[in-house]
């Protein structure tokens, strides 16, 4: 029995539309959650029966070590709940991978010496670090940066759809981490994972967004959206519940 041009047509027409609903689906189930995020993590202190593949950007710089100290802070208590552990640096990054090391190694020798009751302040094993290009150097041009957008974004997508397929992505930007947020996104609309989102804006944005803070924003899938400085939040509409005030683990560190 041959297939027909008509139902061939007819079953790319369900398949798009169920795509549709889904995607559609999911982005209601942010909004949703993001706008009911009174308390900094209240949507995400559920009961699970599993740890959380979380899957972490570092950015490079300033960028890197913020997320560092962020990890290490939400680790404090709970080290076992983030595994595997994954990490993602650019390529031309040639830092971030000595700064995770050394940063781990700091805490493990304060820990050592220190008098807290606290067992461990170590950052979670990983299990791999992925390499991949950057979308945009500094001081590329935004015509060639086009290309390099493209390429990027092809080039991630086997690192979040099968090698790591993430329930929690940690992002702080910078652009590097567009690619990995789209395929983490399209992952949940799958089924592959949870695929839950998090960026916390730079310590140093502190009355305006940064560019991929922003472009996450208005694409509208991002689960919590963190900030430091109640200034940021003073700019915003005050019907705007989609972002939230954190006590910053960077001013107290």
């Amino acid at each position: 029995m041959s297939i027909t041009p008509t139902q061939i047509i007819c079953g790319i027409s369900i398949v798009i539309t169920i795509l549709i609903i889904r995607i559609f689906t999911v982005l209601q189930q942010i909004k949703s959650k993001s706008r009911n995020s009174g308390s900094t993590t209240s949507t995400f202190k559920q009961k699970r029966n599993r740890p959380v593949k979380t899957l972490v950007v570092l950015g490079s710089g300033g960028h890197t070590t913020e997320m560092l100290h962020l990890l290490s802070s939400i680790t404090i208590t709970n080290h076992d709940n983030y595994k595997p552990l994954n990490y993602i640096i650019a390529s031309t990054d040639t830092t971030s991978t000595n700064r995770l090391a050394a940063f781990n190694a700091a805490l493990q020798k304060a820990t050592s010496t220190s008098t807290s009751t606290i067992q461990s302040q170590a950052l979670p094993p990983y299990i791999r670090i992925c390499k991949i290009p950057r979308a945009r150097e500094v001081g590329q041009s935004y015509f060639t940066s086009i290309f390099t957008t493209i390429y990027s974004i092809l080039y991630t997508a086997h690192i979040v759809l099968i090698q790591t397929q993430p329930d929690l992505l940690l992002l702080n930007g910078p652009g590097t981490c567009l690619p990995i947020a789209l395929w983490t996104f399209i992952a949940r609309v799958m089924g592959l994972c949870q695929g839950n989102i998090v960026f916390c804006e730079s310590f140093c944005r502190v009355k305006s967004l940064s560019l991929t803070g922003n472009i996450l924003r208005k694409m509208g899938i991002v689960d919590l959206f963190l900030v430091h400085w109640p200034e940021l939040l003073d700019k915003r509409k005050k019907d705007e519940k989609d972002m939230v005030l954190i006590d910053s683990f960077i001013r107290h560190s």
